[in-house]
């Protein structure tokens, strides 16, 4: 799971584990070391700019993906089974036995959803009842607790700076469908509360019952990207809220005017926008108030905090191995790192970590972006081209035209990951040992796959290990569907495991070894 820089120098800095570290600052946890290898030399000869490299989930359109030797998503080979036990943070005893499966290359399984409202969501009433007993009644412009106070204050822009009204704006229109075009469609729809603030869903469903080429990332803890979307192609929270509503197979308005027409009577709108900015309703204030509402979607309370606070009991045995592994061996914190600038497990950069090679021609895809967005690189453009399109595989390549991010997709944040299932950019995964499996062997190989990817070499124990730290960084508001996912992806890791290739994970790749041409010889780079 490591990650590279352009000059070949390891990312991070060697430093112990803090096993009791006070949490102070926004360091959520604990900066850790790491060292990683170089880019492997191919076509993508500049730098990488990071896909997730571990588990993660990201309007509708985000999660990650890996490197290694002709990795094909076999069902591998199965060793004896250990005589181990899984504690998932303390709740989960036993082991996922391994099993082979269907190669993935079939297509990713669907998820099925139980269907209580308009495309699967929960009727939008709940939901803003449910949400009512998760955040506090009042709105603070102070930081939340385990968040830097200067650091904060650098997250809210001049502009649009906190306060109630401006929340309470941007709350009502985060659960109102008449900001679609056929009024079935909210933000809520696609970012459940119920759901972690996703859907579900391999992809997500739109208007008419279209549905896109991304799955929906959470909007919990969003306000600590850098950039937004999957791809990045969108720089702010406010940007962001404004592309899924007049995106053709999401909220499908024609524009942002014929959304502000939908709410524009609307008397207590109307009061509410002028309260909130000083101005009627419009488009881009429609922006703002959504992500203010965003901005307080802050959850960082599991039970790792309580560990890195100095709690020894907050993690089980099991946890607390995976944290080390997390840190050491399976080289996850090269890309989901917890430091100052990130609470969130991300190092905000885009990775082709090899989930799109299993479909796609990177390079035929790369010409036919190329042309089209020599005819129009509007952001609406880009926007359709990556939900609604086969480009949607190239991932940061169609925003920066650099050749060193086709495939590359954002390092997704790994909080509350036991709750956004599925997983990676296309949501091809369905549980977390799903996730460990694609990257104990090294992912899925490609031109432009990142350097740091290869076999990792994981035992099934230690893959276990990983998962029951994983499943201890969910917040405790979504304690009891935590749990839930916890038994229901251990029974489907039960009954198979697609991206399970154990020969392939257990052989050492050196990098001499993935720079060597067919015949023998190094491949040149420039």
């Amino acid at each position: 799971m490591g990650s590279a820089r352009s000059d070949g120098k390891p990312v991070g800095g060697a430093g112990p584990l803090a096993w009791a570290a006070p949490l102070a600052a926004i360091v959520v946890g604990a900066v850790f070391g790491c060292q990683a290898t170089p880019k492997a030399s191919g076509p993508a000869s500049s730098s990488v700019q990071a896909e997730g490299r571990g588990p993660g989930p990201g309007g509708p359109d985000e999660t990650a993906a890996g490197s290694g030797v002709g990795a094909t998503g076999k069902g591998g080979t199965s060793d004896a089974q250990a005589p181990h036990g899984t504690d998932v943070a303390g709740q989960i005893p036993g082991s996922v036995p391994r099993t082979s499966g269907p190669s993935p290359a079939a297509g990713p399984p669907r998820i099925e959803v139980e269907r209580s409202g308009p495309h699967g969501a929960m009727e939008m009433k709940e939901q803003e009842a449910q949400l009512s007993k998760n955040l506090p009644g009042e709105v603070s412009a102070a930081a939340p607790p385990g968040v830097d106070p200067t650091f904060w204050g650098f997250l809210i822009p001049r502009d649009n700076a906190l306060n109630a009204k401006r929340v309470a704006l941007g709350r009502k229109l985060y659960f109102d469908t008449r900001l679609s075009r056929d009024g079935s469609v909210a933000c809520a729809t696609c970012h459940d509360v119920s759901r972690g603030f996703t859907d579900r869903r391999n992809a997500s469903e739109g208007i008419g019952g279209k549905v896109g080429r991304r799955n929906a990332p959470t909007t919990l803890n969003a306000l600590f990207f850098q950039t937004q979307f999957w791809d990045g192609r969108a720089a702010t929270l406010e940007d962001q809220a404004k592309l899924p509503i007049i995106n053709p197979i999401e909220m499908g308005q024609p524009d942002g005017a014929a959304a502000v027409k939908a709410i524009a009577g609307d008397a207590q709108y109307k009061a509410m926008f002028q309260e909130a900015y000083g101005r009627a309703p419009n488009y881009d204030d429609i922006g703002r108030a959504l992500a203010a509402f965003q901005r307080t979607l802050v959850f960082l309370d599991a039970p790792y905090d309580r560990f890195v606070a100095g709690d020894p009991r907050a993690l089980s045995e099991d946890a607390k191995a995976g944290l080390v592994l997390f840190n050491g061996k399976a080289r996850c914190v090269s890309c989901h790192q917890f430091n100052g600038a990130s609470p969130i497990g991300t190092n905000n950069k885009f990775h082709n970590v090899g989930v799109s090679a299993r479909h796609q021609d990177f390079e035929k895809l790369a010409q036919s972006a190329i042309e089209a967005l020599s005819k129009n690189d509007s952001q609406e453009t880009i926007d359709r081209l990556a939900l609604e399109t086969d480009l949607s595989e190239l991932g940061r390549f169609v925003v920066t035209r650099n050749r060193a991010d086709i495939g590359a997709f954002k390092t997704q944040q790994i909080r509350n990951v036991g709750v956004t299932s599925p997983y990676m950019h296309d949501g091809s995964m369905q549980t977390l040992w799903d996730v460990m499996d694609h990257y104990n062997k090294g992912g899925e190989a490609n031109a432009y796959l990142d350097g740091g990817i290869e076999p990792l070499n994981l035992s099934e124990r230690e893959i276990d290990q990983v998962v029951a730290f994983l499943f201890a960084l969910t917040d405790q508001r979504f304690v009891a569907e935590n749990q839930a996912e916890v038994t229901r992806q251990r029974a489907l890791a039960q009954k198979q495991r697609p991206f399970r290739d154990t020969a392939v994970a257990t052989r050492k790749v050196f990098q001499f070894e993935s720079r060597l041409g067919k015949g023998g010889a190094p491949t040149t780079t420039k």
